[in-house]
């Protein structure tokens, strides 16, 4: 149970973390999507699942596997808001898969087990998103206009909070958890996961898969698998289809 308290307590250090930086909103750009879809493009992720919970925005990024061959192109990144109190500026990155053994030690002990993570950033031009006061449900950001190919190996995308701003839009540093923006999450049969974790007393930060950790603090722990419930996603969808 320690294992999974301290994974919990980490990924809401790197939160508040991301929350502090001072970053003028008047430098921000909506990026909401004026594309119009096409009838070939498909949704990629857990978008429609039934969302039953929440979860504050951090930097929360899920893999997308390319089961379409060569010649995709991405079109839009859906998410959906369960709240936003503040205006709140997020960016859009995206990465390469990072295939790795993970070593976690424990006691006397070392778990590992195969993971995979965010790795190399995937070049392309700063994609920006303002969420209003009171916005909630669906937000759909074009992509297409990037250009932006699939890899043949898939990729993640990231949602990454850069602050917080009051209507004058000066940064907002000192905040209620309450207030915090916040983002659906779901329950989830898959690993494609990962948040922005710390090591406890220093400012290092690493990714780490959600799923595949906890899974592992369960094996080691309680010696069986965690419940359905415990395991979660982000409701992220990519629409993906021919250039």
């Amino acid at each position: 149970m320690k294992s999974i308290v301290l994974t919990s307590a980490l990924l809401f250090s790197a939160v508040i973390s991301a929350q502090s930086q001072d970053i003028a909103l008047n430098s921000a750009r909506n990026e909401v999507a004026s594309y119009t879809s096409s009838a070939q493009d498909v949704l990629l992720g857990e978008f429609d699942v039934k969302s039953k919970k929440s979860k504050a925005l951090g930097k929360d990024a899920y893999y997308f596997e390319n089961n379409m061959g060569d010649g995709i192109f991405l079109k839009t990144f859906l998410f959906k808001v369960d709240k936003a109190r503040h205006q709140t500026k997020v960016n859009i990155r995206l990465y390469e898969k990072k295939e790795f053994v993970q070593d976690v030690y424990v006691e006397y002990d070392t778990i590992s087990y195969p993971s995979y993570i965010p790795g190399n950033e995937i070049a392309t031009k700063e994609i920006t998103v303002d969420i209003k006061p009171g916005q909630d449900g669906v937000v759909e950001v074009d992509l297409s206009k990037y250009d932006i190919k699939m890899p043949a190996e898939g990729l993640f995308v990231s949602l990454e909070l850069t602050g917080y701003f009051d209507d004058e839009g000066n940064a907002i540093t000192t905040f209620k958890s309450k207030d915090l923006t916040k983002i659906d999450i779901h329950p989830t049969t898959t690993d494609n996961y990962c948040g922005l974790a710390s090591v406890w007393g220093t400012d290092e930060t690493f990714w780490i898969n959600n799923n595949k950790s906890i899974k592992a603090d369960f094996k080691y722990a309680f010696k069986k698998e965690p419940s359905k419930s415990i395991l979660t996603a982000p409701n992220f969808g990519l629409k993906v289809g021919d250039k």
